[in-house]
């Protein structure tokens, strides 16, 4: 071997988008495909000019919101275990992970009664039973839209309040603000002949609906935020006697715009219970039968063309989750219809568990007894994209 090829160093490998096509469109595709994770694009960004430019192209971040639409990733969890206080919890890892102040949000003033009514399509609903308003807000851009209720559903006394929201047009990633509905409940606790009502709000066209009505046997109380199914819009519901063994849940069909009643599955009275959405989008329901034991159901037509309740499986927590000592005073504080995932505590610990991998994840421990809210979107942390800002961008408000 001559001596000159016996001295010549080894060249240094290539950089990454030198290995990578040089035509825009194929690009695009393999980029669409990055995990969309907070920090994906950033890092990405950094490869090059020429895919920063064809990162915090507008056209580009609304296709990757598209692409990703049926799996964001879940950011974090909102509580309201303190007074006034939205708390946003981060639940991934860095550098995926989302500062808590960033998307917390002081809510209401003063003596103000506000309930926190749940995550759907990157938007919150509040409602704000004093000002007599609901608020949606998109958390990633800080933008919010304030919507009056219905003349007249604040008047009676005793009254019951739940609502739930919806994107119009979320699986093309359209902006969610610009196209939204919202459906909100009310049921009276005292009346004689007790009845649910339904009206539908419609953000483009700024009106609500008729009142859509349903009897039912006794009061009850609106508890739990709604779950989506494949056409409607479903409640968990409890008869207002604290001693009474009734659950019940509320069904609103989107499309016939028609409210109904049916009972959850028989020998679950005394569980704590959840609503879930299974496979192909329908409902399900998870029952806490003891400490460690959740079923897990779903709600199915028979050969008959009649829906009933089947069991499709038993969680033994006591087996999955990695706990050192008895699991006792377990609790179920919320559900990711997304992500299939279900928020639970025993004693001070809270986990989440994916409940078709039964994959689990031990968050953080908690002091105080409260619901959890998920909230899944796409964010983008570090250098803004397109930007010479150091911060965040939402990808929910290109």
């Amino acid at each position: 071997m001559s001596e000159g090829l016996m001295s010549r160093r080894p060249s240094s490998p290539p950089p990454a988008a030198a290995l990578l096509p040089d035509n825009d469109d194929i690009l695009r595709e393999i980029l669409l495909r990055l995990p969309p994770l907070p920090s994906s694009l950033p890092r990405a960004s950094l490869v090059c000019k020429h895919w920063r430019r064809l990162l915090s192209d507008p056209r580009f971040l609304r296709r990757f919101r598209a692409f990703h639409r049926r799996n964001p990733p879940l950011l974090g969890i909102f509580n309201t275990a303190f007074y006034g206080l939205l708390q946003f919890t981060p639940t991934l890892d860095p550098p995926d992970r989302i500062p808590s102040a960033r998307l917390s949000l002081q809510v209401g003033h003063g003596d103000e009664i506000w309930d926190f009514l749940g995550c759907r399509h990157g938007l919150a609903l509040i409602l704000n039973q004093t000002r007599l308003e609901l608020t949606v807000w998109d958390p990633l851009a800080g933008d919010q839209r304030r919507v009056p209720v219905p003349p007249g559903w604040f008047r009676n006394e005793g009254a019951v309040y739940n609502a739930a929201l919806i994107c119009n047009n979320h699986l093309a990633g359209g902006v969610p603000l610009e196209a939204f509905k919202v459906v909100l409940l009310r049921g009276l606790l005292d009346a004689d002949h007790p009845q649910l009502f339904a009206s539908i709000y419609e953000s483009e066209t700024g009106v609500w609906g008729d009142a859509i009505s349903i009897a039912i046997g006794v009061p009850v109380t609106l508890v739990n935020p709604s779950v989506l199914t494949k056409d409607s819009l479903c409640w968990l519901v409890q008869e207002y006697d604290t001693g009474s063994d009734g659950n019940h849940i509320l069904e609103f069909d989107l499309d016939r715009q028609a409210l109904a009643v049916f009972g959850a599955p028989v020998g679950t009275e005394e569980s704590c219970l959840e609503l879930v959405r299974m496979e192909d989008n329908k409902l399900g329901l998870a029952a806490l039968l003891d400490d460690v034991t959740i079923q897990l159901w779903e709600r199915k037509a028979g050969s008959d063309g009649v829906a009933r309740w089947m069991l499709q499986k038993s969680i033994k927590l006591d087996k999955l989750l990695s706990v050192g000592s008895p699991i006792v005073g377990t609790l179920i504080h919320g559900y990711d219809e997304n992500g299939h995932v279900i928020f639970i505590s025993t004693s001070l610990d809270v986990f989440m568990i994916q409940l078709k991998t039964m994959q689990f994840r031990h968050l953080f421990k908690a002091m105080f007894i409260t619901s959890y809210h998920p909230y899944t979107g796409f964010y983008t942390t570090g250098r803004g994209i397109g930007s010479g800002d150091v911060g965040a961008e939402s990808l929910n408000s290109t």
